[in-house]
């Protein structure tokens, strides 16, 4: 075959994208001449397929598809400019930048550093056991702490120094495979604990307010937990061992007594502060329910704390040079996303089209369940995790009536969706992690799409089966 030959395809693999993008940016420049009424829904998915091509493949930096973005929905009048630019005033968005900071000084002070070192004694020395030691602990602090953000950011520069103790360098799959398990582990499994994750509190917001349905935190917890937080957990495990396999950690003591990793700052004093204010900031997440403030004000808060010039738990330079922008934009991008497709009326019309595709039997309940979850997983797909109760809790009566299952069942399904995301770019915390570890997004999507495959295939039967044991379906 000729290089020419060779070459058709790849030009043709990097032409696409940008092709189909600039495709999706017409069709919502041109949908009121051709849609009336419902152009804003085709508006709407016209900028969303323009965004979401662009960072899926990586033709365009995510910052520049996220301005697009809100150039395009602005311009066009999609959406009122509160809810076009609704991702900055989320409670989710100031976590992310919360959790971008705890980061940054748990490194430059040395906490990720200490707590790596103790925690190479207790995980064990082969890299099975650091990768289910990484686990494990983002399922704990999953119920202690209830963002997801604020766990990745404490996590992953633990998992960071920790690879670096262990030996594993910038680029070692050994390096991936715990970064993707302090990141992995503590979003994913964490779904079974209803204040843990921030679609957990949506799909609830939103079912009080249309239909004056709750959730109970035991009733979450029996129904969801078993499989989805353990099982799944397990399932991550293996998955990781086999997709980024490493060599056993080199010995604990390869590296000097009492030597700090590099770039660490060797000052006692910074990190006693730090671990006080990051005690406090727990604590205060812990007990949210009796204090009433929301965890987002919380880790902002703490955030600007940590800034502050005097107490030196920063790098000098953080906020000019160490701040990663472009990921805070894309991510208010996302969380905009859902609202803006719910706020054009593109949710209802693709629950017309998503009850009509899916061909639901009434009495056909397990099946009924697989094809709603199915739905939720699509739906995330076109945005954030964040928007998918968004856009499907208000379709919930009209799929009971079409399933024949109960609006309870219903709501509950939609966990099975939003828990099985396969891309990066649709779960903040996963997005906040590769920022903070300089890991691409291909090995996070490589780990993501595995177990999401593996919890279609083992998992969601299986939970079918547990929800009827419970007497659910």
């Amino acid at each position: 075959m000729s290089s020419s030959s060779r070459a058709m395809p790849t030009l043709i693999s990097a032409a696409l994208p940008p092709i189909v993008s600039a495709a999706g940016l017409l069709l919502a420049v041109i949908a009121p001449w051709m849609f009336g009424d419902v152009a804003p829904a085709w508006q709407a998915g016209g900028l969303a397929l323009a965004m979401l091509v662009l960072v899926a493949t990586a033709a365009a930096p995510e910052a520049y598809a996220a301005i697009l973005f809100f150039a395009g929905a602005a311009i066009l009048g999609v959406a009122p400019p509160d809810t076009v630019f609704s991702g900055f005033h989320s409670g989710a968005f100031w976590l992310v930048l919360s959790g971008l900071v705890f980061g940054a000084a748990a490194r430059h002070a040395g906490l990720a550093d200490r707590l790596a070192r103790q925690a190479a004694g207790v995980f064990g020395t082969s890299y099975a056991a650091l990768i289910a030691g990484m686990v494990a602990a983002g399922v704990l602090l999953a119920f202690l702490v209830p963002a997801a953000v604020g766990r990745v950011a404490l996590l992953v520069p633990i998992a960071l120094a920790l690879a670096e103790r262990a030996g594993y360098d910038a680029g070692h799959p050994g390096r991936t495979g715990l970064v993707m398990a302090a990141a992995l582990g503590t979003f994913f499994p964490p779904f079974g604990i209803l204040p843990a994750n921030v679609p957990n509190m949506i799909l609830t917001g939103a079912a009080e307010t249309l239909y004056d349905h709750h959730f109970s935190y035991g009733g979450w917890l029996a129904l969801h937990f078993p499989v989805l937080g353990i099982v799944k957990a397990v399932l991550l495990v293996v998955l990781l061992v086999r997709l980024f396999p490493a060599p056993p950690p080199r010995e604990a003591g390869a590296r000097e007594a009492g030597a700090m990793a590099p770039g660490v700052a060797a000052d006692p004093r910074a990190l006693g502060r730090l671990a006080l204010i990051l005690g406090a900031t727990l604590a205060l997440w812990a007990t949210d329910w009796l204090h009433g403030l929301k965890p987002a004000w919380v880790g902002l808060s703490a955030a600007a704390l940590i800034l502050t010039p005097g107490l030196r738990l920063v790098p000098a330079d953080f906020i000019r040079t160490g701040l990663p922008v472009g990921t805070l934009i894309f991510i208010a991008a996302m969380l905009s996303l859902g609202a803006v497709i719910s706020a054009a009326g593109l949710g209802d019309a693709m629950g017309g089209v998503m009850i009509d595709l899916a061909g639901f039997e009434p009495g056909a309940d397990a099946l009924n369940v697989y094809k709603l979850g199915l739905i939720s997983t699509v739906v995330g797909l076109l945005g954030s995790l964040h928007g998918t109760p968004a856009i499907m809790t208000p379709l919930a009566a009209r799929l009971a009536e079409a399933t024949g299952l109960s609006l309870d069942t219903v709501l509950m399904t939609q966990a099975l969706g939003f828990s099985t995301a396969l891309l990066p770019y649709q779960s903040p915390p996963v997005i906040v992690a590769l920022g903070l570890s300089g890991i691409g997004q291909g090995p996070a999507a490589r780990a993501m799409i595995a177990l999401g495959l593996a919890a279609m295939l083992l998992l969601w039967p299986l939970d079918l089966v547990w929800w009827t044991v419970l007497g659910r379906i």
